[in-house]
């Protein structure tokens, strides 16, 4: 009797440990299943993720942003094409200016003064004893004018959209004043929504362009192109051309109408960012001590700065000869407190004693 009834008990225990490594197993098979649905779920997700990287990125494919070293060269060379037009083409005889009626000498001192820090409504002694100073405040004056019509906003091109001068329509005042309002509601979706309506005014030209497209990318060239010729003869009609030797010269003309066509090419593509242009000049910016070691501004060749360290420390700006450029933000979207340089603005000092 006491034989069965072991054998009994290990038979029960070995029925409980059947069970009991059954449910082990079981519990071991849902933790695999659990495990695999997780990993199949992270799986989905990151193709998911992938699918959806690679749609924004063929929808920005189209619009792939330079290089920063790209812009700086680009815009340096501006900078340049417009020192040396105005090098060629300023008045080689300051006293030319003495000739000209008191109403036209008061224009062009208003003109400057938006470059120049004036002394009573004059220009400062220290600048028309400065070798080629003709040519020093040309360069001033054209370099303000290419960036405050062509660069200062986004929507410089639409002033001009239409054929019929006599128009007050101004489409470009209307999203101006949409922009601004976004921005101060929401400063990243008012970038985006600039960014992305001027990508849609010029679409890319591709394979897969339709002709809606095509006509409307060569409609808004078209529309840069005019706006751009009409600005350099705004330019050449205004009291900056007391300035000039000769306004009316072919050369001198259409040398400068490829400046202002070129700033309008960069300044549209610029635009086209999701980043922020700013351009500093002598309006809206409190009139600054010259700062050798500051990476904002850079001293005009004429001042000579190597032979004049000393004189100049801590010396006023007396001339914005270039404005500067900042550019704020990323292509993300994000980081719009956040500034660098993308041209240094030129100043112009006296480096005498007074």
């Amino acid at each position: 009797m006491a034989r069965e009834n072991e054998l009994e008990s290990q038979i029960q225990f070995a029925q409980q440990s059947a069970v009991d490594r059954n449910k082990m197993f079981q519990a071991r098979i849902h933790d695999i299943q659990m495990e695999k649905c997780a990993l199949e779920e992270q799986h989905n997700a990151l193709i998911r993720k992938q699918q959806l990287a690679s749609i924004k990125q063929m929808e920005s494919a189209r619009w792939l942003p330079e290089d920063d070293t790209k812009i700086k060269s680009d815009l340096a060379k501006l900078k340049m094409d417009m020192r040396s037009w105005s090098k060629t083409s300023s008045i080689k005889e300051p006293s030319i200016l003495q000739t000209i009626r008191e109403v036209e000498h008061t224009a062009l001192m208003q003109e400057l003064s938006n470059v120049v820090v004036l002394e009573n409504g004059q220009l400062p002694k220290g600048i028309i004893t400065t070798a080629r100073w003709p040519m020093l405040l040309l360069n001033a004056l054209l370099t303000d004018h290419v960036y405050m019509t062509i660069f200062q906003s986004p929507f410089f091109f639409l002033g001009k959209n239409s054929e019929n001068s006599s128009s007050t329509f101004r489409p470009e005042g209307i999203l101006e004043g949409i922009y601004s309002r976004a921005q101060s509601a929401n400063i990243q979706d008012a970038h985006i929504w600039r960014s992305q309506t001027l990508r849609l005014l010029k679409p890319p030209l591709r394979g897969d362009t339709s002709e809606g497209e095509r006509k409307l990318h060569h409609d808004t060239e078209k529309i840069i192109a005019r706006v751009a010729q009409e600005q350099a003869m705004a330019f050449l009609a205004s009291p900056a051309s007391f300035l000039i030797e000769n306004s009316t010269k072919p050369v001198v003309v259409q040398k400068l109408k490829k400046i202002y066509d070129e700033a309008a090419k960069h300044s549209y593509m610029l635009w086209t960012r999701r980043t922020e242009l700013k351009c500093y000049t002598l309006r809206n910016l409190d009139q600054p001590d010259f700062d050798a070691e500051s990476p904002l501004f850079d001293p005009d060749a004429l001042v000579r700065y190597e032979d004049h360290e000393d004189e100049l420390k801590d010396r006023p700006v007396t001339v914005m000869v270039h404005p500067l450029v900042q550019v704020a933000g990323t292509d993300e979207a994000k980081d719009y407190d956040k500034e660098r340089v993308w041209a240094e603005g030129v100043v112009w000092l006296d480096s005498k004693m007074t």
